[in-house]
């Protein structure tokens, strides 16, 4: 209120001042144009030129409020745009990550044209085509992405590498991670897709050969290297092992590192693996450095049916587990077919027959059943096939037949 009754009062005292001045000093204005003469009073030139001024002074006001107008206007509807191009790609890409592949395609591509991130919009679009099963669509669209700004390749190259690998693409999966790897030879997303082409694939030598960069730059935890690493070997001695040639078994076998070759695993298949290929002596001498160090029941059990260099001395081996690791029914099989090697037939009897007493076992059996039956006893080795065949296919169903209506291997015997 104060503000507004001084503000009058200054506009009083200036009108009064301004009447005064015009009283006080009378005067006119002569304008001479083109040999024309204007003359006016010069308070009432002074009020003229002064409104012009403010006209002119408006004029511009409104011009410039009319360009910002249309400026803001142009701005909303342009902003206005990529906003929703923003929400619709944020929308997308949750329908992306929620599995919802129609609907992210849809949101994907519309807002594609005015994205701040067409490479993103792309991607995920192809990605979203592919699980909806239109192939064509999803590779147009990665070409899209490829010509959607620079360093584009190496996210193209991966997207693409993982849709050929789900579709089990295998070799145009790796030339497409080739490819990538050209661009970024050490990032872990190229080196664990090769991985996982190769090993689909089955290309354990390409796999092996990768094996250095994948430790160095794939961030694989130790215990899933060290499991790679190992099927990788065993696949290798067993490609090896099939083109029967002991060379090869025995050449990839030397190509390992002391570490790999005291592995018990790895040495335990070796040596199954020179068995089969019919090189005991050198199979008994690895089976025999692995059952010195832990006992394994299904390497036992091998070990007996090793002809080995000496079967003396590889019997006297046995007998030593015996004492480390205690009497137990696949050990006690093990040394009776070693006796049997070394021509003990008592020996060998007493021992298979202290295996049964611990386990039933049809193998056992049999190998009884058979020296008994060489040693005359030919009812108590028909007894023992019977018992074994018995154990070996217990689970036929008890089933009338005629006469008494045993089971037929009952009343057979």
């Amino acid at each position: 209120m104060k503000r507004f009754l001084f503000s009058g009062l200054a506009f009083l005292l200036f009108g009064a001042f301004l009447a005064e001045m015009i009283r006080s000093y009378p005067g006119y204005l002569l304008l001479a144009v083109g040999g024309k003469r204007i003359e006016m009073n010069l308070w009432i030139a002074v009020g003229a030129l002064a409104l012009g001024l403010l006209l002119l002074f408006l004029v511009f006001w409104l011009l410039r409020s009319l360009l910002r107008g249309v400026e803001g206007g142009v701005s909303r509807i342009r902003f206005g745009r990529t906003r929703v191009a923003r929400r619709r790609l944020t929308n997308g890409l949750v329908e992306f990550m929620e599995g919802n592949w129609a609907r992210a395609r849809r949101q994907l591509l519309k807002s594609a044209p005015r994205s701040d991130a067409p490479l993103i919009n792309y991607l995920a679009a192809a990605r979203s085509a592919y699980e909806l099963g239109y192939r064509d669509e999803a590779n147009e669209l990665l070409a899209k992405a490829e010509a959607s700004g620079e360093d584009t390749r190496l996210a193209v190259a991966l997207s693409q590498a993982r849709m050929q690998l789900l579709d089990k693409h295998y070799e145009q999966c790796i030339a497409s991670l080739e490819r990538a790897k050209q661009v970024e030879p050490k990032h872990p997303a190229v080196l664990q897709l090769l991985k996982e082409a190769y090993y689909r694939l089955g290309d354990w030598n390409r796999l092996r050969a990768l094996l250095p960069e994948l430790e160095k730059h794939a961030n694989m935890p130790d215990e899933e290297m060290e499991q790679l690493e190992l099927e990788i070997y065993q696949h290798q001695l067993r490609d090896a092992a099939s083109r029967r040639d002991p060379e090869k078994l025995s050449e990839t076998w030397q190509g390992l590192s002391g570490r790999w070759q005291r592995h018990m695993t790895l040495r335990s298949l070796y040596a199954e693996l020179l068995h089969d290929s019919g090189n005991d002596p050198e199979a008994e001498k690895h089976l025999r450095w692995v059952l010195n160090r832990e006992w394994r029941p299904e390497l036992a059990r091998l070990y007996g049916c090793l002809t080995g260099a000496d079967a003396t001395e590889q019997l006297t081996v046995a007998e030593g587990w015996m004492k480390e690791y205690g009497e137990n029914g696949d050990l006690l099989t093990c040394i009776g077919r070693l006796c049997l090697r070394n021509e003990l037939w008592g020996k060998a009897r007493q021992t298979f027959e202290k295996s049964l007493l611990l386990r039933s076992d049809p193998a056992t059996s049999a190998e009884l059943a058979r020296l008994l039956h060489a040693l005359g006893e030919k009812e108590q080795a028909a007894e023992l096939y019977k018992e074994g065949l018995m154990h070996a296919v217990a689970d036929l169903p008890d089933l009338p037949l005629p006469g008494d209506g045993k089971p037929a291997l009952e009343a057979y015997g």
